[in-house]
């Protein structure tokens, strides 16, 4: 298949992909009966979870070349890369603890069934992101274009996604750009997506249970934030930032050409 012909169909995948999140987050327009959340983003996850194994088999490929699949592989990826994610916010979650101040306080209600609804929320969404940007589409453009400029593509895309559902520009920009870069190169050094899956959904669920606001799902609650100064939640970003971008960068140093067949690192 030609490189152009790859750009096309990456291009195609990905103006499909893009409402179908939105969908995932944020509901079906103009329809009044909506799905529970987890049921509507793990439907949005099979429907995107279809389309890439199509898509593959007229490449005479499998999805399972992207490890997805009933096996004990794609269990143990999901599950060092949600470790990992873990890790990483843990990390995060120190480097803020250091420089800003706030103080942690137990939640009064803290519920193990919102808990594990909350995890499983993040994991479908997360499915949703990675066969979204980083799966077929994200590969097709890495044969045709380029690594780091498949990269540039599909962060600026998911950048626009966070827009759309409410972000701030900078905000999407800057933070949204670190996590597309770190979850590409999860998903680029294992030929995983399970492995991104699990570093993405464990990042934000780990948010939740330990910096979200006070809610079932959280074990403890960030109290001080609320006085924050604009300066102080820029600090707080970078530090999460950073964190991302370092592992970004270990993640980078392993990568070699030979990982993907006619990828040119650019």
């Amino acid at each position: 298949m030609s490189r152009s012909k790859r750009a096309g169909l990456a291009g195609v995948f990905l103006l499909l992909a893009f409402p179908l999140v939105v969908v995932a987050y944020q509901g079906f327009p103009f329809v009044g009966h909506q799905l529970p959340p987890i049921a509507r983003a793990s439907l949005i996850a099979v429907i995107l979870a279809y389309f890439t194994h199509t898509l593959l088999r007229r490449e005479g490929r499998s999805i399972s070349d992207y490890r997805v699949s009933f096996s004990w592989r794609s269990s143990r990826d999901l599950l060092a890369g949600f470790a990992g994610g873990f890790v990483l916010f843990g990390i995060g979650m120190v480097g803020l603890r250091t420089a800003l101040p706030f103080e942690w306080v137990l939640g009064p209600t803290v519920s193990l069934t919102a808990i594990s609804s909350v995890a499983c929320y993040h994991l479908a969404t997360g499915a949703c992101e990675e066969f979204a940007w980083r799966g077929f589409a994200f590969d097709s453009l890495i044969r045709s274009i380029g690594f780091w400029p498949s990269q540039l593509v599909v962060a600026l895309l998911a950048a626009c996604f966070h827009v759309v559902c409410g972000w701030r520009w900078d905000v999407a920009l800057i933070s949204t750009t670190a996590g597309s870069v770190l979850f590409a190169l999860v998903f680029f050094r294992w030929r995983s997506l399970p492995a991104a899956v699990g570093v993405h959904s464990a990042w934000n669920w780990t948010r939740d249970l330990f910096f979200g606001p006070a809610t079932a799902a959280s074990v403890f609650t960030a109290h001080g934030t609320e006085t924050w100064t604009s300066t102080q939640w820029n600090v707080a970003q970078g530090i999460l930032v950073a964190v991302m971008l370092v592992a970004s960068l270990l993640l980078a140093t392993r990568v070699s050409k030979d990982s993907a067949p006619d990828a040119q690192m650019a």
